[in-house]
């Protein structure tokens, strides 16, 4: 073992000299500044001239009809440290990128590479330090951490539990660095990293055929029709059913339409579903003037074909290994059904002869003279993400105020107020549902026999937004905000919207899932920006939103306006007493802002203006979080432990600013008689 040791101490040595010869000059690395406490958005560091590198392979496997896609793999790099978890650039290490792309079946390679500063004394970067047997003397310097696939959680994938330690080794006497490619407590080193990835996914096409026909006057316009499975065969699969299938039509008049019922998943899944067979039948979406087909027909494996019988030539399972032993070579056939009634409820009973496909009629009646005798009203509802949710209650109130009519959000989000009598309404959501927070929007609507308008114009369904339900926690009094390396608080610069949407999402109750990954819908935030995930967290709240072109502008300086906004989301709005010259009533953030300053979150200047387009200062984002979560400096217990705390060089006492920073930057355990807080044990 000690010659191996010194054969890589020497190898380390020639490589250092190398590197050294053909070695750009060293390049600066961003800068990590205003940042929140233990923030991860970037691995910076500050001079990167060791570059270390580890060779991933890739092995995708096919396992199912369906050839593997392209896709992008995600590894993590997680510390092995017994207590707090720490990013690597805590300990000085930056790493480029963490993302491997694959396409198709192959074998794909990757090198990571990773940056170490030039320092013999690795101590101010945490690393762990090793004595020589029977001294004190510090030998060399190490850090461990744990490489793994991330699990995205893409269907048809499954994901490789491989794990490797990865130890950055820094012997003093020779000055040379390794990066050890190991197993924990194993001193077996590895060339590579290896992970092995299965493509499970296996599709089949059962035909359909839908038929339109006119029963009125009125030609039928555009219609979706949709297809469902139900009664599978084997019980276990019935509820996952609905993940394994797509069946929609669309039809534009009177004619006859082919689709297809296309089954696609995971190869054993598919099989679970369709071994024991299924029922299929149309979706009775309830749209006006329409019937719907009650025809059900039976799916089912066939295992030997009958002289003149029609089935579907498909087999139930890839021949592709490893599943080639389990091969059936049964087929699909397609039986007319008839519904019964037995002692124990409605059953179907197959024809005796199968057919090629399936076939649906549907028929449109509409008489355009007829006027119907009152209108319908319908609206929609959904998440800040744009998913419809089902079970938030809807009025309209007539022009007393009373409650003329009442409906509920169906599984597709819309609200439908059938019947409506001619005169003059308010739509406005009573009750969101369980976890969200109703919409405070209103609507007025005027019904003149079957015509709906709003504003003098021809009315368009509306849709409420309900944000989920986000509560600040005013209980525990954590740091939130955090000064620079070179002591300074630099109030008056400026904070961007991710790093103000990363503070906040830190000081919710309800805390992100650590292995959960959140989507948003902004264009310009991709999953590779240091905040996605918590933009993505907080956009499902409604908290933070977007521009009308579909862009959040993460970078952009946050105004004093959208602060305001922001904070006020946290609370059901009501009218504020307070105005400023400077904000008229039709001014976008008006109500936020009358109603923070109202609450004394927020304050404007001697002159009455409250400039809301200006850029918001760290100072003023520490004084409104303060008012906002209700937090109040203990001043004495300051003053006499001043040497304990987290201060800043640029914030004196002075400042108007003072207490709020101290209070923002240093977590502490208190107790509290009224508004005043008493510190018993600070922390950072």
């Amino acid at each position: 073992m000690k010659e191996q040791k010194t054969t890589k101490r020497l190898l380390s040595i020639l490589l250092c000299l190398v590197l050294m010869i053909g070695m750009l000059p060293t390049m600066a690395l961003a800068e990590e500044w205003g940042r929140v406490p233990s923030d991860s958005k970037t691995d910076t560091f500050e001079y990167a001239d060791r570059i270390l590198d580890v060779l991933i392979v890739k092995h995708v496997r096919q396992n199912g009809t369906e050839a593997p896609p392209a896709e992008t793999f995600e590894f993590e790099v997680e510390d092995t440290a017994r207590g707090e978890k720490h990013p690597l650039s805590y300990y000085g290490i930056g790493v480029e990128d963490l993302k491997l792309s694959t396409n198709g079946v192959n074998d794909v390679e990757k090198t990571l590479r990773f940056r170490v500063p030039t320092k013999k004394d690795y101590t101010p970067y945490h690393w762990d330090a090793v004595t020589k047997s029977g001294t004190d003397t510090v030998a060399w310097y190490s850090k461990t951490f744990l490489l793994k696939e991330k699990n995205d959680g893409k269907p048809g994938w499954t994901y490789s539990t491989a794990d490797y330690a990865l130890t950055f080794w820094y012997d003093i006497e020779h000055n040379s660095m390794d990066l050890r490619l190991h197993q924990i407590g194993n001193d077996v080193y590895y060339r590579t990293a290896e992970f092995t990835n299965t493509y499970s996914s296996t599709s089949y096409e059962l035909p359909f055929t839908k038929t339109v026909k006119q029963g009125g006057n009125t030609a039928p316009g555009k219609e979706t029709f949709a297809l469902e499975i139900f009664d599978v065969g084997v019980s276990s699969m019935e509820a996952h059913a609905k993940d394994l299938y797509t069946a929609t039509v669309t039809t534009k008049g009177a004619g006859t339409y082919d689709g297809k019922l296309l089954i696609s998943g995971p190869a054993d899944q598919v099989e679970a579903l369709l071994c024991e067979g299924f029922y299929v039948r149309e979706k009775d979406r309830g749209a006006d003037h329409w019937t719907y087909d009650d025809a059900v027909w039976h799916i089912k494996p066939q295992y030997e074909q009958t002289s003149g019988q029609t089935v579907v030539n498909v087999p139930l399972v890839s021949t592709n290994t490893p599943l080639e032993a389990t091969v059936m070579n049964y087929q699909l056939a397609i039986y007319p059904t008839t519904k019964m009634k037995g002692a124990n409820g409605i059953y179907y009973e197959d024809s005796e002869t199968a057919v090629e496909k399936m076939t649906f009629t549907n028929t449109y009646t509409y008489d355009a003279e007829v006027i119907p005798p009152a209108a319908t009203i319908t609206a929609n509802t959904t998440d800040t993400q744009g998913k419809p949710l089902t079970g938030a209650s809807f009025v309209l109130t007539d022009s007393r105020g009373r409650e003329a009519y009442t409906a509920t959000s169906n599984a597709n989000g819309i609200v439908r107020f059938p019947d409506v009598s001619n005169g003059t309404y308010t739509l406005l959501e009573k009750s969101a549902p369980k976890g969200y927070v109703a919409s405070d929007e209103t609507y007025t609507l005027t019904v003149s026999d079957s015509r709906i308008t709003m504003n003098g114009k021809d009315y368009t369904p509306v849709t409420f937004v309900n944000r989920k339900a986000a509560e600040l926690n005013r209980t525990d009094h954590l740091a939130f905000l955090s000064g620079y390396a070179n002591g300074t608080f630099e109030p008056d610069r400026n904070m961007t919207r991710a790093e103000v949407t990363t503070m906040f999402a830190r000081l919710l109750t309800e805390k992100m899932a650590a292995d959960q990954t959140y989507s948003n819908t902004f264009s310009d935030v991709a999953k590779s920006h240091w905040a996605a995930n918590y933009i993505g967290y907080m956009q499902q709240f409604g908290i933070i939103t977007g521009y009308a072109d579909g862009s959040f502008r993460p970078d952009a300086s946050v105004t004093r306006a959208e602060f305001a906004a922001i904070a006020s989301r946290f609370e059901r709005l009501t009218e504020g007493t307070k105005s400023f010259s400077d904000v008229p009533s039709s001014h976008w953030a008006a109500k936020y802002i009358n109603f923070a300053a109202t609450r004394g979150w927020v304050n404007g200047y001697a002159d009455g203006t409250f400039r809301p387009n200006n850029s918001i200062t760290r100072a003023e984002v520490a004084a409104v979080t303060c008012r906002l979560l209700e937090r109040n400096a203990d001043q004495s217990y300051i003053r006499s432990h001043l040497s304990e705390l987290r201060a800043f060089t640029d914030v004196s006492e002075s400042h108007w600013a003072y207490w709020y920073t101290m209070e923002a930057a240093n977590g502490h355990d208190y107790t509290k008689s009224g508004s005043s807080e008493t510190w018993s044990r600070t922390y950072r």
